[in-house]
Formats: structure tokens, sequence, C-alpha cells
């Protein structure tokens, strides 16, 4: 008898231990998110919202991105195809790139809600972080989405823990170069239903202020509470950054605040709403745009912001920054407005290379042809007749080819970070490659081409 009950009893327990690891599944999926179930891993994603698609490309899952809004303009998003407008998607265009899960904003309409979902598409809205604790739930929940219950929270809380240290350093090559018998201070002043608001404590603002190596004068005042003229008047903040014109325009027409010393001696600079909502690889190039306004002398000094932990997010927001950080910054035992950059060569091609010069892909101009004469001298273009002021094909692939050997993220558009680092004296040559830049230029490459499919 114990013969045959002994199989029985092993088949039994053998059923049920599969029953059990069956009934397991994946550990990372299904995830829920407010009340949409998401049942896989998404493979592909349409991005509608520029904020989201920011975070996105911090936590390092920007390639499943095979579609975006027109407002999500990023110049790291711009090899991906365009669908249309936040508010007017082409929902056909969504559907034909097979797309498991839609990003949207506000700005979405109901009934595109209704037809994606209809389809099959989820759609899942985001708000804005309006605080820091906030910020960090949506990096965690975009990561749980993308990436499942425990990897991808894992890279959601990296991402956020990494921007917030990115941030923190470029404060530290701030306050450990600045001398000043007194610290700066520092507002940001927008327009909200007419009224001049600041952004105060405890918002994302608040966070990126506070990191320009400034005290942020509405730091302990409440947003909603606070006497903006009041506050700044007894405050008169060193430095004013401001939402537009129309903000500014207010601020110069108010008797009180037109008088505030940021005011008369011109020391207010614009930093659009964009660049204060969204919050993740654009937000330590805003920061880095504060300082340099603050601190031009801290321009080419600014310490490397890439954070040491391993990962595409900060690899992907920040390589061209860090790059050009790491060949300019100046040496320990330099003087605080000592330049530690490289020399430029500019003047040697008769180019006056400006802050604001960018070159344009199709254009035509002298100062293309400059370019392209550098490049030919750093041996990037082969054939001096490719020599004519036309930003074709071949002078967009040489800048590509330049960046990736200068570890700058290869997009083959000329903007001024890459025109500063080709014309710097110490610029790398097409044969000087070395070996890490040939691995970051694999993965770039491979980062497009999954992107573009």
């Amino acid at each position: 008898m114990k013969k045959i009950i002994s199989p029985v009893i092993a088949f039994v327990l053998l059923f049920s231990i599969a029953a059990m690891f069956s009934g397991c599944g994946d550990e990372n999926y299904p995830v829920m998110a407010a009340n949409i179930k998401i049942e896989k891993k998404p493979e592909k994603i349409v991005v509608l919202d520029a904020p989201t698609a920011d975070i996105i490309g911090q936590i390092g899952y920007h390639l499943t991105m095979e579609g975006r809004s027109d407002e999500v303009n990023q110049q790291d998003f711009s090899v991906v195809p365009s669908v249309g407008s936040e508010a007017s998607p082409n929902v056909q265009q969504i559907l034909d790139l097979g797309a498991d899960i839609v990003f949207a904003g506000s700005k979405i309409p109901s009934e595109t809600v209704e037809e994606l979902e209809k389809e099959g598409v989820k759609v899942v809205k985001m708000a804005v972080a309006e605080t820091p604790k906030q910020l960090k739930t949506s990096y965690e929940t975009l990561g749980k989405i993308l990436g499942g219950n425990l990897e991808g929270h894992a890279k959601g809380v990296e991402g956020y823990d990494g921007m917030v240290r990115d941030l923190e350093n470029v404060k530290s090559s701030v306050t450990g170069t600045v001398t000043s018998a007194m610290l700066d201070t520092v507002c940001y002043i927008y327009l909200e239903g007419g009224k001049l608001m600041v952004m105060a404590n405890g918002t994302y603002g608040d966070l990126l202020l506070s990191n320009t190596g400034a005290v942020n004068v509405a730091a302990n005042i409440d947003e909603e509470k606070a006497d903006v003229i009041e506050t700044l008047k007894i405050a008169n903040p060193t430095f004013i950054f401001y939402q537009d014109e129309a903000t500014l325009n207010a601020i110069k027409e108010d008797s009180v605040l037109s008088k505030l010393g940021a005011v008369v001696e011109d020391k207010a600079f614009m930093i659009g709403r964009d660049d204060m909502t969204r919050q993740g690889v654009t937000a330590v190039k805003t920061l880095k745009k504060m300082v340099g306004y603050m601190y031009p002398e801290l321009v080419t000094e600014t310490t490397p912001v890439v954070s040491e932990a391993d990962g595409d997010a900060q690899q992907f927001g920040n390589t061209q920054e860090s790059a050009n950080a790491q060949q300019t910054t100046a040496p320990e035992n330099s003087k605080p407005t000592e330049k530690a950059a490289a020399k430029s060569v500019a003047g040697d091609y008769n180019l006056e290379l400006d802050d604001k010069l960018e070159l344009v892909y199709e254009d035509d101009s002298d100062e293309i042809k400059a370019m392209q004469q550098r490049l030919f001298d750093l041996g990037y273009v082969d054939d001096e007749e490719n020599i004519t002021g036309y930003y074709g094909d071949i002078s967009k692939q040489a800048v590509e080819d330049f960046q990736k050997n200068n570890g700058i993220e290869p997009t083959g558009n000329a903007d001024n970070a890459t025109l500063k680092a080709m014309f710097a004296e110490n610029a790398k040559k097409a044969e000087a490659a070395s070996e890490s830049s040939a691995e970051s230029s694999a993965e770039s490459s491979a980062a497009e081409s999954s992107s573009a499919e």
C-alpha cells in the first residue's frame, strides 16, 4: 500500500509547488498606477508631456520612446518622431507606432483618451510636481510603470537621487570658488492669473534656487500667502530670475519693484517656465544657466555634475555638460576668477564665437565654412572640396563624429557648447579617439538607432 501512496503524495507535492511558483509570476508586474493596471513592461511608449519626457530621460527609459508631441522639444529627444501637438495628437500615427502606453498632461482631450484606450493603448496622465516630495513620487511612479515594481522603482529612486546630487555638485562648485563677504540673494518671479508670484519654500523652484549658492529670499514664506512686493522690498535680492517679458514688464511697472537693486543694475534674467518645470535631464542645464548668469567667471570652471552612480540616466542627461566641464575644470590651487579653459582658436578662422552662436543644419554661411575648415583640420572632413559653407549631411556626420570623439552627445547639431569644444586648442583630432570615447559612441549610436526604429 505504501508503494502506491508514496508516488501519489509525491505528485501532489510537485503539483502544489508548481502551482505556487506559477501563481507568483513576475514580481515586477502587474503595476498599479493610480487606477490604471499595467500588466507587463511597456516596449513602446509615446510621450506628449514635456516634463514627463524629461524625467523618463533621467531615469534611463528613453529608448522605449517611439513618438513625442511637438511640445517635447528637448534636444535630447530630437531623433524621436513627432505625432503632433499635445492637445491634438495624431491617434492613427500613435497606433501605427505600436505604442503600449501614452504619457500625457492636462491638455490631452478626453475624446482622444477614449479613442486610444478603445484600441488597447493605456493613457497615463501626469501632473507637474510642485514640491520635491511630489517630484520624487513622480520619479518612482514612472520607474515602476516602465521597469516594474522592483527594478523600475529602484531606477526611479536612483534617478531622483542622482539628479539631486548633480544639483548639489553645481552648488559645491559655486560655494567652493566664489568668495564674498556676504551671501548673494536670489528669487524667481512669475505671473499667475495676472498676479506676481514668487517661488517659495518647498517648491521645485526653491530646490533649483537653493543650489545656485545664493539664498532664495522667499525660502521661508508661503507661496500662496506671500506679499511679493513687501517681501522683495525688504529682501532686495541681488539677482532676479523672471518667467517672461510680461513678468518683467509687470516688475518694471510697479513703483516699488522697479527700484530694486537687481532691476536698476540690470541683474534680472529670464528663465522660462519650461525650464522651471522640466525636472529631469533639463534640471542641471537650467541650474547652470542660472549660475552662469550670476557668476560668469565660473562658466568655464564648473565641476563635473554627473553622478558617480552608473546607468543610462546620468549619461543620457548630462554627457555633454559633464564632458565640457571635465575639459575645463579649474585646478585646485587656482584663484576664483582664473580661467582654466583651453584657449580658443576661433579667431584663427575669422570666427566670432560668442555664447549665442549656433549653426543650423541646411543653412549656408561663412560661419559654417569656418566650422568645416576646423573639422577638416581636425581630420573629421576628408575632402577639402566639402568646405563650401553649406551645412549638409557630410558636415552633420562630421560634427557627430567630433562629438563622439570629444565626449559630447552625438546629435550632429552644431550647438554653442559643441562649437566651443571644437574651436578649443585641445580639441581631439579624429584619430585621437580613446577607448572610453569609442564605448560612449557605441552606446550613443545604439540609443539613436533604437529611438529611430
